[in-house]
């Protein structure tokens, strides 16, 4: 019984979630290959703890140079404060949608810039009243119809979607360069299947059970006197 208790007591620490780091370094490599209205519109290339990364920027005022680092906050939808507040706002949850969108259509150039576009007028409304994009001050994006296309989808589609997949990395604080905040980026990450890492776990432990249950020895016949 004692063997038994221990592997479950093994199984469940080997097993039980470990806390995600709240914080990465991040290094910007470059910001892509498509431009739009005189910048860059992502997604934004970068390294993070050795891994590469590709982002969509939410923050259209800050800058950020190439190959600069600096550590990030990490959050999800509804998990935590970004740069504009409660990320369970709907100005997040568009953002996310829009962003699920963009890596589905990365493909596309013209789609991408315009989700870009349209992402920075969400996240920023005020300029000109409807947006950075009707005021660019790099040059014209060019196609104002497709941009507030995809805000007016994300404004009715984004509600009650699915955004677990959706990470926020939110800046700490200046960088090197002292010129400032960086920008607030939004990735896409995979992750298993709920189902599928519990039916591991239940495999594992119903293994090792097994294997305990076997090796325990028989009682021995009483020796004769």
């Amino acid at each position: 019984m004692t063997k038994t208790l221990l592997l479950l007591l093994f199984v469940t620490v080997l097993f039980s979630p470990s806390a995600k780091a709240d914080t990465v370094s991040l290094t910007i490599n470059n910001g892509g290959s498509i431009t739009s209205g005189g910048v860059y519109v992502g997604p934004y290339n970068f390294t993070s703890n050795g891994q590469s990364l590709q982002l969509v920027c939410d923050t259209f005022q800050n800058d950020v140079y190439p190959p600069e680092t600096w550590t990030a906050n990490i959050t999800t939808i509804g998990g935590g404060t970004g740069l504009f507040g409660s990320t369970s706002s709907t100005q997040y949850q568009e953002g996310a949608w829009l962003v699920q969108q963009m890596f589905g259509n990365l493909s596309n150039k013209q789609t991408v810039a315009d989700i870009q576009w349209a992402v920075w007028d969400i996240f920023d409304p005020g300029t000109c009243g409807t947006g950075v994009s009707n005021c660019d001050p790099y040059g014209n994006p060019g196609d104002q119809s497709g941009i507030a296309g995809w805000i007016a989808a994300a404004g009715t589609s984004s509600s009650g979607g699915n955004y677990s997949n959706v990470v926020i990395y939110t800046p700490q604080s200046g960088w090197p360069a002292n010129d400032g905040l960086p920008q607030e980026y939004i990735g896409i990450v995979s992750t298993p299947e709920p189902d599928t890492v519990s039916l591991m776990l239940i495999g594992f432990a119903s293994l090792g059970l097994m294997m305990v249950m076997r090796k325990r020895p028989g009682k021995l016949p009483a020796q004769a006197s």
